[in-house]
């Protein structure tokens, strides 16, 4: 029936059970012949066909883990032994065995290979009883080899071999089956009995031959089964298999046919077949296929002489098929050379592509082309519209994996060129040089044509119990043509390796302005270097300077601290403890007087009227009550002041310039004790509230007048970013206390001892809103700082830096991010082991 159909762009339904069916683990042969698995050296027997019993007259089960003496006698077996020596058994066979079974004397071809560890021993019934001489089988086919080899064309080559292989082999239909690159097959060339329906001219779909069949084929260079509608006979095998698992039976001559592939032949009319494969460059190109239509069994000599043919025949593929395109390639090769002088006298590879843009078409007879510098695009003849042609552009080089890119149909890959079929179905691509974004792209316009299938190409769906779809062979080969759309002409190979030879070429172009570059560069580079050297000794330079300032401001800051505190100490002292002494004896006086005055109340009750009256006028009585409290808070205060000193001169360790083990907490206290009217609340923020966490510590060796400087910088600078916090209103919600929510600003100090207890730990952290990566990363450099001019000189944390690592070789880390707060962690050695800097 003729049909004529036109196939819309839709969405393929993806059924592969075809593809799935394990056809080399079927577990089962043909009739034809007996299956032995042997376990060598022993010999031993492994697995049987089924049909032993009626081809060798031996039960299967019972020959199960005996020795192949089962069968064979004594002479037979040496016979075997000698081909078992050869490496390659293909060269011995068939090996002539014969067999007594029943008393009767049957010979068998015995064909032998080798797979996953075990001997395959196959066994047909030999029609001929001794071997074809090497001399015998040559005077066979010689005829046949030099019509091949004889052949003008790749046509008249596929007609001749199909007639040679018919006139052999006997079979109704021979015929030459060719792949695409899509795995579609058509019949190229075809002999037939008169009385046959034609093919030649047909095409089959990829479907019809799935992947694992194509793989079979690329492995043995023949598949015969001799009919169709035949039995499987199962493999038997014992508890003492090798595994458990299918026998892989991928170059077993007898293997079972797929039960897909014998539906497939039964609707097709077919008894029997036959394919040869045919190989180029190592890969399946095609099939000489042969049918007919009642059973058909042929000897291993005839097929031996079947399969010569087909390999004679791949071999003449690659000049054959070459010869077809030779005036092709020619010019071609003509386009190129133009190019190429084009290429030799151009410095840059944007003049080339300018003078020989015209040519470009030709070299691989395409209508357009789009010439990529960059985000720059040159459109060469008929091209798709700007805004397509830059998507396009984009998408090949997002997919250009390999160093070149073609299809005849562009909408499969990328269906949006659907809008653009007229000009651009067909796509070639090479990149030039990816990392500097150069490619060319060649185009070619939608070209209609019709297939004649054998039959409706898309497989019947049919739904399994299990629920599952599962693809059924066609039914009806009757012509079925197709009009094809969405393709262009295909892209031939000497095109293909024309686009890689071109792009060879311009890389060389590519090559040379590299070459020029990297000269240039190298005295640049030459150049960069003696200017970072000397970059790199002004960097030293002003490292010392920083350095040495910092250290210069830490000395006269000390010095400044240590007379300060000198003077405030010898000032206050003597006057408070004056003070603080004598208040002992006023309160002792007060209460004498106080005492007295009771005293005389007691025994003159009735003062007089004008001593009543300045009684009453002084508030006798409630200064003989306040007098004590008054005294009392005048001595606390003169405490308190006491304190201060103390804390100040813990604090700057006049006259203690030397190590020693000190308590670390006590610095902690009097910076804290210094600090503390920062803490207390203004009318700009309420109170800073402070958590203390001290851990039990052992006695630190230090400086302790730096130390304490350390602390002072390191809680100034959390005071100072709280109350900027206060002012941005960005407290962070970070806080130490994980239970409590955070409603003001808080400071946390805690101390402990390192993991491994050769250090200690101060922890000091704040709430405010934290620090930005590129801000953390500096904080420890001289003079950078984030604070307005005149609130700090940004070196209190390059000195508290100095301090830690350097003189004392802790560590002093910052942990900080936007909205987190900060944490800054001191890390003290407990010992100073290490040789130490001297104190400046």
């Amino acid at each position: 029936m003729d049909r004529q159909i036109t196939i819309p762009a839709l969405e393929e339904v993806d059924l592969t059970n075809c593809d799935r069916e394990p056809i080399h683990l079927s577990g089962h042969i043909q009739p034809h012949g007996v299956l032995l698995v042997v376990r060598e050296p022993e010999l031993e027997i492994l697995e049987v066909s089924e049909n032993t019993e009626d081809l060798l007259g031996v039960d299967p089960e019972s020959a199960i883990g005996r020795n192949l003496s089962l069968f064979f006698n004594r002479v037979q077996l040496k016979k075997l032994k000698l081909c078992l020596c050869n490496e390659n058994l293909k060269t011995v066979n068939p090996i002539k065995l014969s067999v007594i079974n029943k008393g009767k004397y049957l010979e068998f071809d015995c064909i032998l290979h080798r797979v996953e560890e075990v001997l395959m021993v196959e066994l047909e019934l030999a029609t001929h009883p001794e071997n074809i001489s090497v001399f015998s089988f040559y005077h066979s086919v010689r005829a046949t080899v030099s019509k091949i080899q004889s052949a003008k064309n790749l046509n008249n080559l596929c007609q001749l071999t199909v007639e040679e292989v018919r006139k052999i082999s006997g079979f109704d239909r021979v015929m030459v089956y060719q792949f695409d690159r899509e795995g579609n097959g058509a019949v190229i060339a075809e002999n037939k009995a008169e009385n046959l329906s034609p093919f030649l001219g047909l095409n089959y779909p990829s479907s019809d031959i799935p992947k694992q069949a194509r793989q079979l084929y690329s492995l043995n260079w023949l598949r015969l089964i001799p009919d169709i509608n035949y039995q499987p006979v199962p493999l038997v095998s014992g508890n003492n298999a090798v595994t458990t698992q299918p026998r892989n039976l991928s170059f077993s001559v007898l293997r079972s046919v797929s039960p897909i592939h014998i539906e497939y032949l039964q609707n097709m009319g077919v008894a029997a077949s036959m394919s040869i494969s045919l190989i180029k460059d190592k890969k399946l190109w095609g099939l000489i296929a042969c049918h007919n239509y009642t059973p058909k069994y042929l000897n291993y000599e005839l097929r031996a002489a079947c399969e010569f043919i087909g390999q004679v025949m791949s071999l003449e593929l690659q000049s054959k098929e070459g010869n077809e395109d030779y005036d092709y390639k020619l010019h071609l090769k003509s386009i190129q050379t133009k190019i190429f002088e084009d290429i030799s006298t151009s410095e840059n590879l944007s003049e080339v592509l300018f003078k020989c843009q015209h040519n470009l078409l030709e070299a691989v007879n395409a209508q357009g082309a789009a010439i990529i510098f960059g985000d720059n695009c040159y459109p060469v003849g008929k091209t798709p519209q700007e805004e397509s042609l830059k998507y396009l552009t984009k998408w090949v080089q997002e997919h250009l994996k390999k160093e070149i890119f073609y299809t005849d149909s562009l909408t499969k890959c990328y269906p949006e060129a659907e809008e653009f079929k007229d000009t651009a179905s067909g796509c070639l691509a090479v990149a030039i040089s990816p990392t500097q974004k150069i490619y060319i792209l060649w185009f070619r316009p939608e070209v209609i044509k019709t297939v004649n299938w054998a039959g409706n190409p898309n497989k019947p769906v049919q739904i399994e119990e299990d629920g599952s779809p599962r693809l059924s062979p066609r039914k009806s080969f009757e012509l079925w043509k197709e009009n094809v759309r969405y393709k262009s002409l295909p892209w031939k190979q000497c095109e293909i390796d024309a686009a890689l030879e071109l792009k060879k070429a311009m890389i060389n172009i590519v090559l040379r302005q590299v070459a020029k570059l990297e000269n240039l560069n190298r005295a640049l580079e030459a150049s960069v270097a003696r200017e970072r050297e000397k970059t790199a000794h002004l960097k030293t330079a002003m490292s010392e300077l920083k350095r040495a300032q910092t250290q210069l401001v830490q000395s006269e800051r000390m010095s400044s601290l240590g007379q300060l505190v000198s003077a405030v100490a010898y000032e206050v002292t003597n006057p408070i403890n004056f003070i603080y002494g004598n208040l002992s004896y006023a309160n002792e006086y007060s209460q004498k007087m106080i005492d007295l005055l009771q005293l005389y109340d007691q025994h003159y009750p009735s003062p007089s009227p004008e001593i009543q009256a300045q009684i009453e006028i002084a508030e006798l009585e409630f200064i003989v009550e306040d007098l004590p409290k008054l005294l009392g808070s005048m001595k606390v205060g003169a405490n308190r002041i006491r304190e201060i000193v103390q804390s100040l001169r813990n604090f700057s360790r006049i006259d203690e310039a030397e190590i020693k083990p000190i308590d670390i907490h006590d610095g902690l206290d009097s910076a804290l004790l210094i600090l503390s009217n920062r803490l207390k609340p203004k009318p700009d923020r309420p109170a800073i509230h402070l958590i203390k966490e001290y851990g039990s510590l052992p006695l630190v060796e230090c400086y302790a007048v730096q130390i304490n400087q350390v602390f002072m910088n390191v809680l100034a600078n959390a005071i100072d970013a709280l109350e900027d916090a206060f002012v941005n209103n960005n407290l962070s919600s970070h806080s130490g206390d994980k239970e409590q929510p955070v409603k003001y600003g808080q400071i946390r100090i805690v101390t402990e001892l390192c993991p491994r207890k050769k250090a200690v730990a101060v922890r000091i952290e704040d709430n405010g809103w934290g620090m930005t990566q590129t801000v953390r990363q500096k904080i420890f450099e001289p003079f950078f700082t984030t604070k307005p001019v005149g609130k700090g000189a940004g070196i209190g944390l390059a000195i508290s830096h100095e301090i830690v690592v350097e003189q004392h070789g802790g560590k002093l880390t910052c942990i900080s991010a936007p909205g987190e707060g900060t944490e800054l962690i001191i890390e003290i050695p407990l010992n100073q082991t290490h040789p130490q800097p001297t104190v400046k």
